[in-house]
C-alpha cells in the first residue's frame, strides 16, 4: 500500500487523553443567595458566570459540547486503537459517519472519500480521525492540548502522537527531507506543508484540515490547485523507517 509502514502499538499518551475526555464529569458548581445583589451587580448572576466559567474549562463538557463531527470521530478513533482490523464492519460504519460529513461539509463525492479512507494505513485512518476530532478547537501558537487549545504542527503532533508515532512538534521537522512523498501518492494524514505552516491531507482533490492562525480555529480548507503545487508533501509514517 504505497510502500506505507504499519504501526500496530497500543495506546499513547495522546491517545489516552482523546479518549479518557469522553468520560470526564463536571462536577456540580451551586450559587447560593441568589436574591441578593452587591454593587448592583446580583450575585446569582455573578455565581453563573463563575458556574459558566468552570464549566467551560471542563475538558469533559467540552467534548460533550463539541461539533458532532468531532464526537463521531472520536467513537470511531476509539473503535479502530483498540484493534488492528481496519476492515471490523463496526468501525467501518463508524468512519462512515465521519467521512460521509466531511465529503458534505466540502463538497465531495463521498462513495470516493470513503474510498480513499479505505486504501489509507491503519495508523494513516488513525492520524486523520484524530485531527478532524479537533475540529473546532482554537487556535493558540506554541499549543498542542487537545479539545482546548492549539497550533497547526501541534494538531498535527497530537494526531500522529495518537497513531503512536514519535512526531516531531515542529512544522519545520514535520516536512524533513526523509518523509517527502509525490504529491500523488499522497494519502489520508499525510502533511502539506508550506513555509512554517501546515495543513493535514484528507485523502481526495485538495481537502485539507488545519489549526490557521491566532483568531480561528481548527477548520477544513480546500486549498486552492496554486498553492497545492508549491507546498510540500510529506508521509509521517516515514519516521519510523529513516530513524531505526
Amino acid at each position: 500500500m504505497h510502500g506505507r509502514h504499519h504501526l500496530r502499538r497500543g495506546f499513547s499518551a495522546a491517545a489516552m487523553v482523546a479518549v479518557s475526555l469522553l468520560t470526564v464529569s463536571v462536577p456540580a458548581v451551586r450559587a447560593t443567595d441568589e436574591g441578593s445583589t452587591d454593587g448592583g451587580v446580583s450575585k446569582s448572576a455573578v455565581a453563573s458566570t463563575k458556574k459558566a466559567s468552570t464549566r467551560d474549562l471542563m475538558p469533559g463538557y467540552r467534548i460533550r459540547a463539541r461539533d458532532p463531527l468531532s464526537v463521531n470521530a472520536v467513537a470511531a478513533l476509539t473503535l479502530i486503537m483498540r484493534q488492528d482490523n481496519v476492515d471490523d464492519p463496526v468501525y467501518r460504519a463508524a468512519r462512515k459517519l465521519v467521512s460521509d460529513e466531511v465529503a458534505s461539509r466540502m463538497g465531495l463525492d463521498a462513495k470516493l472519500l470513503d474510498r480513499k479512507w479505505n486504501k489509507a494505513p491503519r495508523d494513516h485512518q488513525i492520524a486523520g480521525l484524530a485531527a478532524i476530532s479537533q475540529i473546532g478547537v482554537k487556535y493558540v501558537e506554541g499549543k498542542e492540548d487537545p479539545y482546548v487549545q492549539m497550533d497547526c504542527s501541534g494538531l498535527q503532533w497530537f494526531a500522529w502522537r495518537t497513531a503512536g508515532l514519535d512526531m516531531p512538534r515542529q512544522a519545520v521537522s514535520q516536512m524533513d527531507t526523509h518523509m517527502r512523498i509525490e504529491r500523488k501518492d499522497a494519502l489520508l494524514g499525510d502533511i502539506v506543508g508550506e513555509g512554517t505552516h501546515v495543513h493535514m491531507y484528507l485523502g481526495l482533490g485538495n481537502a485539507m484540515i488545519h489549526a490557521p492562525f491566532n483568531g480561528k480555529r481548527v477548520k477544513f480548507k480546500m486549498m486552492s490547485e496554486a498553492q497545492a503545487q508549491r507546498t510540500v508533501w510529506a508521509d509521517p509514517s516515514r519516521i519510523v523507517q529513516f530513524r531505526l
